[in-house]
């Protein structure tokens, strides 16, 4: 009996680490855009071309990248890996502290943790600069350095920041109450928006994973709820709102859903597929566009994506929380359901019987989703009623279904 059960256990281990070996291959594909990034979209070469839109991509940019840098390094342990991750925050470093963003530190102080987050990424991976960094601390101990409005999510953003700078007492900020992570969200007819601002507190609020949040939080009910931004995503085909949902389990320390299990299967086979995570639309070229402005232009919007994706990759690494394999022996003969995505259903067509039962959850959303668009009440009655009968009445999205019926009924 021991030897079976230690056998068992190696089994499991073995799955684990074939799952990590993968993640860590998604992470350095997006280490992979980030080089691309740098030398087709920001390398000083094309600064002149048009300055403003370079300055104000690079801005948005190097933060992202730097963020990506910064979780990687917990994730990708080897000296080889160390080496890129070195000359990757290098080569970003001169594009991180440029002289009009020492300039905004100067003038700008409530702006410091969006302009100073890049440099203190580097920083933390040991690329420093003095003089920026002091110019930088000074603008967050100015009086003026929250004299910014934010809402909630980013104010977060701000903390998170912060945390890096000075220590992890910045995460325990009080708009955590005030942010999806104690608001919740309004799920029925969700936005991208909406969506982002649980999806970037949940990782502000605990960097990533690394800190827990505060126990008076419903880690349950976050799952839940990312549980249907999940089903969004899939419904739009969105797979960088998608990648960005799929860290709740790590961050919330929870297990994974049968819905995030299913749309983590569907983000891998199309990031297999295609070699990277696609963004969900990319805009339309000029007239008499050249090679490199075309490379630009693509490159500049669908770096976003694999960027969010291997962040996620990395975070679920650092956690220990690699997703569970899918059961996919299918095809498993059950009705498609009602969504409107085309990536998911590929995926669904592959699974078992036993794995499209267990996404009941999933099935159900979708049919909400349709019955909302058409505001269909005896519909959305149904619906609420079959989820009652499965044990999902207490989720966040029928709940709020229910309440609509309430409200339509007053």
């Amino acid at each position: 009996m021991d030897h079976a059960r230690d056998q068992s256990v190696q089994s499991v281990q073995s799955v684990e680490a074939v799952s990590c070996d993968l993640l860590r291959d998604h992470v350095r594909s997006a280490l992979q855009v980030a080089r691309l990034m740098l030398d087709e979209v920001l390398d000083a070469r094309f600064r002149e071309e048009d300055p403003e839109q370079y300055l104000q991509l690079a801005i948005k940019a190097c933060g992202e990248l730097a963020m990506l840098l910064r979780v990687a390094k917990r994730a990708l342990p080897s000296d080889e890996d160390a080496s890129v991750m070195q000359g990757l925050a290098h080569d970003l470093a001169p594009l991180a502290r440029l002289p009009h963003l020492y300039r905004l530190l100067l003038v700008r102080p409530s702006r410091a943790p969006m302009y100073a987050m890049a440099h203190f990424c580097l920083t933390e991976l040991g690329v420093p600069d003095e003089r920026f960094d002091r110019a930088a601390r000074l603008a967050l101990a100015s009086s003026a350095c929250a004299a910014n409005e934010r809402i909630p999510y980013r104010l977060l953003d701000a903390a998170w920041t912060r945390h890096i700078a000075l220590d992890d007492s910045e995460l325990q900020h009080p708009a955590i109450g005030l942010s999806p992570l104690g608001a919740g969200v309004d799920l029925l007819e969700a936005t991208t928006e909406d969506a982002y601002a649980l999806t970037h507190a949940l990782p502000y609020a605990t960097d990533f994973g690394r800190v827990p949040l505060p126990q008076s939080l419903d880690r349950n009910r976050l799952l839940l709820i990312a549980d249907a931004l999940a089903v969004k995503a899939l419904d739009e085909d969105d797979l960088d709102l998608l990648a960005e949902v799929l860290m709740a389990p790590a961050i919330l320390r929870m297990d994974w859903t049968p819905t995030l299990t299913f749309a983590w299967d569907v983000l891998e086979r199309v990031w297999m597929e295609v070699g990277f995570v696609p963004c969900p639309g990319i805009p339309p070229p000029a007239s008499n566009e050249t090679r490199t402005q075309a490379v630009r232009r693509v490159l500049g919007t669908l770096y976003h994506t694999p960027l969010a994706a291997g962040v996620c990759c990395a975070t679920l690494i650092a956690c220990h929380a690699a997703p569970p394999l899918l059961e996919c022996e299918g095809p498993g003969g059950m009705q498609l359901p009602p969504g409107k995505g085309k990536l998911w259903k590929v995926n669904w067509e592959k699974c078992s019987r036993e794995t499209q039962e267990s996404l009941n959850f999933l099935s159900l959303a979708f049919s909400l989703r349709r019955a909302v668009d058409d505001l269909d009440f005896a519909r959305i009655r149904e619906i609420v009623q079959s989820a009652a009968q499965a044990g999902l009445v207490e989720h966040p999205l029928f709940l709020q279904s229910l309440e609509l019926l309430e409200r339509a009924t007053a």
